[in-house]
């Protein structure tokens, strides 16, 4: 009777050791997403919400245009760690992969860090330098993470950004702010994968990132993940597989309505003009292999 209770014991044992490492490869360990942002495609515009007459200098006329922004890479500690990222979102939580393969997460912006592409002219005697970075407490959002395949799948990340934009004259002078709200829905053509496929564990050492755009590191980042989202960073021969190619493109959120089909769009900022859009570097799927010479393109 004792022995054959030993061997329920170790079975019972077995099988809980079994659904832990089931239930492992089903949750998706909650962490950050660094991104650098596409040069060139990204920007913040005034149309429907104008910079007010004198804000600049006495006689300014209203701000209605557009600034085009690209990213500057954010301050960290140790320096440089993060190569290029200008852009961090924290997924607050795991994220349970159900069993049609789907989970969600909180979301929130932990970092920003972007500059005008040249200076803008206002009417006044010098033109402004333009700075975008957070400010104070920012917005929770959810997302959608389903797997689509074993290296993984796509994501919905609409983003709620609280954030300060910085004009400083050219040649110095006393900067002016103004404080802006923004929302982005998804980025369509946003893929994952997990790092094991990868054979990448990010950053290894505790690193401080620059949270609030004063140039000096205020906040660690949570340990890596085994989520990589989008790919951005990751170099492209660990992405093809015997079945799939990879394409570098452009993931572009834009305002919550507007959906911006991937990854071949003639002008990005289509159905943007009036508000915003924010493209960082990604990969996507683009060829399938079919059969020994026959290829299919995505």
């Amino acid at each position: 009777m004792q022995r054959h209770m030993t061997r329920i014991a170790w079975l019972v044992a077995a099988l809980a050791l079994v659904a832990g490492v089931a239930a492992a490869e089903d949750v998706i360990t909650k962490g950050v997403d660094v991104w650098p942002t596409a040069e060139g495609s990204s920007f913040t515009s005034f149309a429907d919400d104008p910079i007010p007459a004198g804000f600049f200098c006495p006689g300014s006329q209203p701000f209605t245009g557009k600034i085009v922004m690209n990213g500057s890479p954010l301050a960290t500690e140790p320096p440089g760690v993060l190569g290029k990222t200008d852009t961090i979102v924290h997924r607050l939580d795991d994220a349970y992969l159900d069993p049609n393969g789907v989970a969600t997460t909180r979301l929130q912006m932990m970092a920003l860090s972007l500059v005008g592409a040249e200076p803008i002219e206002v009417g006044c005697e010098t033109p402004f330098v333009v700075a975008t970075s957070l400010d104070g407490e920012q917005g929770i959002t959810e997302m959608r993470i389903v797997r689509e395949a074993e290296w993984g799948g796509t994501y919905a990340s609409p983003l709620s950004i609280s954030a300060k934009v910085v004009f400083t004259p050219v040649g110095g002078g006393e900067p002016l702010e103004v404080h802006r709200e923004i929302d982005l829905g998804p980025a369509p053509g946003s893929y994952w994968t997990t790092t094991d496929r990868l054979g990448t564990d990010a950053w290894g050492d505790p690193v401080k990132v620059d949270t609030d755009g004063d140039g000096v590191p205020d906040s660690a980042l949570p340990a890596p993940s085994n989520f990589v989202a989008g790919m951005g960073a990751v170099e492209p021969a660990a992405l093809q597989t015997s079945t799939t190619r990879w394409c570098s493109s452009r993931c572009c959120h834009c305002k919550p309505e507007t959906s911006i089909p991937p990854p071949e769009w003639d002008e990005p900022s289509d159905g943007c003009e009036a508000w915003h859009l924010h493209c960082v570097d990604c990969w996507v799927p683009c060829i399938i292999i079919v059969g020994p010479s026959e290829e299919q393109s995505l």
